[in-house]
């Protein structure tokens, strides 16, 4: 039995469909490879195969399009594509020899790939293969790890943090009492959906004990450090903003609490690549040593955001309205980083000072007490 399937839509089954299949059998994956010449045939081998998709392969247009053709043709099938997938990052393949008709269709979404048909298809299985081998289709599929390991990973972190029966009932009953009965429900929910994914988190960034016994430290790949919110708040502690037609970028450092309120905003200066490329060094880096980074901040490079210095000794003031208005967010650091930012901005901030000592004195009363 196959592990799994790729779905291929196209009308030319001599030309493009049965040559595609072929070569994928060549590939020697234990994926089952279904074409389909329509686009019912198409929505019909979804519908059979949901469980098990790996991938999807289609071109929307077979000849030339003109004026309205794509959008009254296809804009509903586009929409049920988006939806279907909405919550499943399987690798999608716009294969298609006129992409420019698709305008903006499918950006912003990290597995959709358009291939020019000129190229052929081997580019489409060589990136299917790439994610396929590394393990990551086999995360986000449908039925896979998300949905499976996950679920499971989040009802034992969930169900660790409360080893009292009666204590669940007090944090709903707290809730009614705090929210009233009318609101409690989605209050609950939200609550104990934090907990659990918190308390999953922690365990995950937490050290392993080894067969041995001793703590197995647990180091996280430098992109777990940036990510795009998903929420709609326009501007957050921890955002990197970059302005446009420029290459001026700040950090927000605002506290949260302040954050949403205030009108005028603390920022810091981001310059972009600028980081600490010696061997011996990165190290110290990383951990924001002040003998590598001074006063200020070095975030390291990514596959999605090339790293460089928060200059936060020089921070300013900007106003909530212009930086909405002339800069857009480039990425944003995680709260753990984020804190740790803060924290040593705090105590670049809140620094005092003192008269020097006399180093000639000190070094004489220690040698002669």
């Amino acid at each position: 039995m196959a592990n799994g399937v790729i779905i291929h839509l196209d009308n030319e089954k001599k030309k493009i469909l049965d040559p595609s299949k072929n070569l994928f059998d060549q590939y020697g994956l234990d994926i089952e490879y279904v074409i389909c010449e329509n686009k019912e045939e198409f929505e019909k081998a979804l519908d059979e195969n949901f469980g098990s998709l790996k991938a999807l392969i289609f071109d929307l247009l077979s000849e030339e399009p003109g004026g309205e053709e794509l959008q009254k043709n296809n804009a509903k099938f586009l929409e049920n594509i988006k939806t279907s997938f909405a919550n499943y990052n399987i690798p999608i393949f716009i294969y298609s020899g006129y992409l420019e008709a698709l305008g903006d269709d499918f950006d912003g979404y990290g597995t959709v790939y358009k291939i020019d048909k000129d190229k052929g298809i081997k580019p489409v299985f060589d990136q299917f293969k790439s994610l396929y081998d590394s393990g990551f289709i086999e995360v986000f599929c449908p039925g896979g790890l998300i949905e499976s390991q996950l679920h499971e990973d989040l009802h034992i972190a969930f169900t660790n943090q409360f080893n009292q029966n009666d204590q669940i009932g007090k944090i709903i009953e707290q809730i009614k009492i705090n929210v009233g009965e009318e609101l409690a429900p989605g209050r609950t929910k939200k609550v104990f959906k934090r907990i659990a994914i918190r308390s999953l988190l922690s365990d995950l960034l937490a050290p392993e004990v080894g067969e041995d016994g001793r703590l197995v430290e647990e180091n996280v790949n430098t992109i777990e450090h940036y990510i795009q919110r998903a929420g709609k708040i326009p501007v957050w502690t921890g955002d990197i903003f970059k302005k446009n037609e420029s290459e001026e970028f700040v950090f927000i450092l605002t506290p949260r609490c302040n954050v949403m309120r205030s009108q005028s905003l603390l920022v810091c200066p981001f310059i972009l690549g600028e980081i600490i490329t010696k061997k011996d060094k990165i190290s110290k880096m990383l951990q924001g040593d002040p003998t590598v980074s001074g006063y200020d901040r070095h975030i390291p490079p990514s596959p999605i955001f090339e790293g460089g210095k928060l200059a936060l000794s020089k921070y300013f003031m900007i106003e909530r309205q212009q930086l909405i208005n002339n800069y857009f967010k480039r990425v944003s650091l995680s709260d753990e980083l984020t804190n740790e930012i803060i924290g040593k901005f705090g105590a670049h901030f809140f620094r005092t000072g003192i008269t020097p000592w006399d180093s000639n004195e000190v070094k004489n009363q220690i040698d002669n007490p």
